[in-house]
């Protein structure tokens, strides 16, 4: 379904990541983990070019959120946008990370960086719903300046089953109260019991991707209880579920 959205707001996450609050002329329904095709109508250098964005709000708004991080020129005009301007988003697509009442068992998000996204669309709609799901989010990011959501993160860190885990890989001071380096095996015994067990959904660039599939498989959860996608190609995962 093709429909027009204005912007009604926008927010600053971090130094290089902002979320556009739209309100399309049509409500949109999508599942937490989906993704739209994003063209800029008011602009005649993107106007033909579309680019995959995921849903970072929850479904059970009128509104629909896009949280972009600035990475290229199709990026960087989305972070141009003011109040008032034009999008035409194409969707909702995709189903590799999809997440709602239907999963029934204990889930874990590993995130790296904006591949948070998809997982506060889940995280959000899980908290509004009352889903019965022990969740627990492991985030990691480069310093803590990269962490997008922390706030909101924090409000619903160890409330109705939910665990938020902090880790940072490049840069932390000395009252950093979280994890530090990247996500591991150690790291994920720590905080998840029994692994099998769970539904892994994971999003972040191609390298952490392998790896946490190469994790989980030594770790002996079954390939059937990943699922996964690469932010760099959203849309594009290499999982089909």
């Amino acid at each position: 379904m093709k429909v027009e959205a204005k912007v009604r707001s926008v927010h600053r996450e971090t130094h290089d990541v902002k979320t556009f609050r739209l309100y399309p002329e049509k409500k949109i329904d999508f599942t937490p983990g989906q993704y739209c095709l994003v063209s800029i109508l008011d602009s005649k250098k993107h106007k033909n070019i579309s680019k995959p964005f995921t849903y970072s709000s929850s479904p059970t708004k009128r509104y629909v959120e896009l949280t972009v991080k600035r990475m290229g020129n199709f990026t960087t005009a989305i972070h141009n946008l003011k109040k008032g301007d034009r999008l035409l988003l194409d969707g909702p697509r995709g189903n590799s990370l999809n997440f709602d009442e239907t999963v029934k068992e204990d889930v874990v998000f590993i995130a790296g960086g904006s591949g948070i996204t998809p997982f506060m669309s889940s995280l959000r709609y899980a908290v509004e719903n009352d889903l019965k799901n022990n969740i627990t989010l492991l985030f990691s990011n480069r310093t803590k300046k990269d962490i997008i959501f922390e706030e909101e993160l924090e409000t619903i860190n160890n409330k109705n089953g939910f665990n938020v885990v902090n880790t940072l890989s490049d840069d932390w001071s000395k009252d950093w109260g979280g994890e530090t380096g990247m996500i591991n095996s150690e790291m994920i015994k720590k905080y998840i019991d029994k692994p099998p067990r769970k539904v892994w959904y994971i999003c972040g660039p191609p390298p952490m991707i392998d790896s946490m599939v190469d994790i989980l498989n030594e770790l002996g959860v079954n390939e059937e209880k990943v699922k996964y996608e690469s932010w760099m190609i959203p849309g594009k995962g290499k999982n089909s579920n």
